[in-house]
């Protein structure tokens, strides 16, 4: 790689260090030349990160998110029994419904007597 794709270059100052190669077809050069400079980007990326990190405020503050994340997956659980709870009771509730219609239907059937047998 060249001096300019280091750590501190700015995307507009990447010089592809595969360009001119002749070794590699143009394509070849041109895609190289993008994993270069995604390599650099995620390299001022991690150093930012770092320094980002490295406060104290950062701690706190992942702390804290830690704390919010244990609330939020017990509120999920709620939600998610609650909603269980209401699909279990609608189902309940229709199926009660259809086994009233159908001693309805049955109920209005007239159920033959059965006939005395002739002596």
């Amino acid at each position: 790689m060249s001096a300019s794709a280091g750590d501190g270059a700015s995307s507009a100052d990447f010089v592809n260090p595969y360009e001119g190669n002749r070794n590699l077809s143009p394509n070849e050069q041109a895609l190289l030349g993008e994993y270069a400079r995604l390599a650099q980007t995620l390299r001022r990326v991690a150093a930012l990160s770092t320094q980002l990190s490295a406060s104290t405020t950062h701690a706190n503050v992942l702390n804290d998110l830690r704390v919010v994340e244990r609330k939020m997956g017990l509120v999920l659980t709620l939600f998610k029994a609650s909603v269980w709870a209401i699909v279990v009771q609608q189902s309940d509730d229709q199926d009660e419904a259809e086994w009233e219609e159908l001693g309805e239907q049955y109920a209005h059937m007239a159920i033959p007597e059965e006939e005395e047998p002739l002596e």
